[in-house]
This record gives C-alpha cells, structure tokens and sequence, in this order.
C-alpha cells in the first residue's frame, strides 16, 4: 500500500489531487485485477499439472495387467518347457524300452542313472525358472516403489508451490 501512496503523491502534483485519486483507484482496481486474474491462471495451469487418484488408480491397473502380463507369459513358458520335457521324456523312455527289450539286463543300471539325470535336469530347470520370476516379481515391485516414490514427491512438491502461492 506504500506504494500506491507514493503513485498517488506523483499523481497529485501532476493533475491535482482529485484526478490523482481517480488514477490512483483505477491503478489499483487494474493490479487487483491482474493479480486475480494471474492468481487463477496458476491454479488453473496447477490443476493441469497435478496428478489425482485416478491417475494414480490407471497407473496401478495398468501395472497390475502388465504383472498378469507377465505372469501368464511365465506361465505359458513354463507349460511350453514343461511339455517339451515331458515330450523328450517319452522319447527317451520309448528309446529305452526299445533297448531294454534288446539288452534288458546290461541297460538296467544305465536306465536307472538316466532317469535319475533328467529328474535332476528338471528340479534344476524348475529351480532356475522359480528364480527368474522370484526376480521379475522384485524387479517389478521395484518399479512399483519408485513410481509410487516419484508420484508421491511430485505430489508434496505441488501441494507446498500451491500453498506458497495462495499464500503470496
């Protein structure tokens, strides 16, 4: 207000004090104005920028279906190793029984050891893809976090700029 005063003083030694406050009223009605009006500007323009549950709702679903995403595609590919063991199972047992008809009592132990390789080949195979989703799964949960992280910064950010500027 110290301000207008001194605008009021130029004003009044230029076109005397009647027209000085006529000036001086407009002056201030125009910077009140203006300042209402940038005031709604920014919170508009804020508004814009500022993120709302249902982003926050999208983003979580989104995430949520890449996870079933992913989680079926794991699925897929372990039905599809699954099955391919399963094939080369029966082949390798086909192949043996052909054998043990021929040579049933020098193979016995050999088919023993055989089985006993596979049941190793598909525990280890089991426990490597068991790992490998235990990893994708914290890899997303990762990702999750600092989305979560990042979303939640962004928000306080907002929330104390709109603060200081209703304030001012």
């Amino acid at each position: 207000m110290a301000e207008i005063l001194q605008i009021y003083k130029i004003f009044e030694k230029k076109f005397g004090s009647e027209e000085a406050g006529k000036l001086t009223e407009a002056l201030e009605t125009f910077i009140k104005e203006k300042k209402r009006e940038l005031k709604q500007e920014l919170k508009e323009e804020l508004l814009k920028e500022l993120v709302t549950k249902q982003d926050l709702k999208v983003s979580e679903q989104s995430i949520r279906a890449l996870i079933e995403q992913v989680r079926g595609d794991l699925q897929s590919q372990i039905e599809q190793v699954r099955g391919d063991l399963q094939s080369q199972i029966e082949q390798v047992k086909g192949d043996l029984q052909t054998q043990i008809e021929q040579v049933k009592g020098e193979l016995q132990s050999q088919i023993e050891q055989v089985k006993g390789e596979l049941k190793a080949e598909i525990e280890q195979v089991k426990g490597e893809l068991k790992g490998e989703i235990q990893g994708v799964k914290n890899e997303l949960l990762k990702w999750l976090i600092v989305l979560f992280v990042g979303q939640a910064t962004f928000v306080v950010g907002l929330v104390f700029t709109l603060v200081k500027v209703l304030k001012g």
